[in-house]
């Protein structure tokens, strides 16, 4: 899990407090952590909306926080590693949090599972107009399925059983992978290593290529580090929220 905690020591402020103070005290710090943390999230939602350019809502809601009490002073924020479809945040933003590869997807691995992609290699998009992408400028989901049903390249039945419920099974678009292994062997090598849509004419067969198989992965560098961001958001913040949450808990203590 990425995350960053924030945890608040009471013990040094005790002995210059009265005794009203040191009742209130956990409750108030616990009531700063958590205000605090629930905007360190919204900071963190912000700065992935002018790091990345059109972030999906995906990875804009992908922050999580866990809350403080008044006897375990320690809140996290960090993302979510679960993703009931697609890829999970703390996966994919790995890379630009510190550096390093592109996150290798579930349609990356599934293609590596069937044979279609070696090991060393990753699929990246073409320019190709036959591309369907989203608003926010990526491939389509379901033209991800589509491919990977054509391609009879999942990895699990649960698949297979979701193509046949969406009608994807009678699409008419079909596809060619063509391998860096099939393409070293080929005395022609007409066409480059990746995925070709196929494109049925009068007379032969079209393709257009809509993913290049390339040896090295896309490589990020730690343009969003997130627990750095975090830490000093609380470092130049706490004292403020703490101040009014102290204030807070003696004006309403019983």
């Amino acid at each position: 899990m990425y995350r960053a905690e924030v945890s608040f020591d009471v013990d040094s402020m005790m002995k210059n407090l009265t005794e009203l103070e040191k009742v209130q005290l956990p409750f108030a710090s616990s009531l700063a952590l958590n205000t605090m943390t629930k905007d360190i999230r919204e900071d963190l939602r912000d700065r992935m909306k002018s790091t990345f350019e059109n972030p999906v809502p995906f990875t804009l809601n992908s922050l999580f926080v866990s809350m403080s009490t008044k006897d375990d002073l320690t809140s996290v924020v960090g993302l979510k590693e679960f993703a009931p479809k697609g890829n999970p945040a703390s996966k994919y933003l790995l890379p630009h949090i510190q550096g390093g590869p592109s996150y290798y997807t579930r349609f990356q691995k599934s293609l590596r599972y069937a044979g279609l992609l070696a090991p060393n290699e990753y699929a990246i998009p073409t320019q190709s107009d036959y591309l369907q992408l989203n608003r926010y400028g990526n491939v389509r989901p379901s033209m991800y399925t589509e491919i990977l049903y054509s391609l009879k390249a999942y990895r699990d039945t649960s698949s297979h059983a979701y193509m046949k419920r969406s009608g994807i099974k009678r699409a008419k678009r079909s596809y060619t992978a063509r391998t860096t292994a099939a393409h070293n062997a080929s005395e022609t090598r007409n066409h480059y290593p990746g995925i070709y849509l196929n494109d049925w004419g009068a007379r032969d067969i079209k393709q257009s290529a809509l993913f290049w198989f390339v040896r090295r992965p896309p490589s990020h560098q730690a343009k969003y580090p997130l627990s750095h961001f975090a830490e000093d958001f609380a470092k130049d913040n706490f004292n403020k929220y703490f101040g009014r949450a102290f204030a807070k808990a003696l004006a309403t203590a019983r």
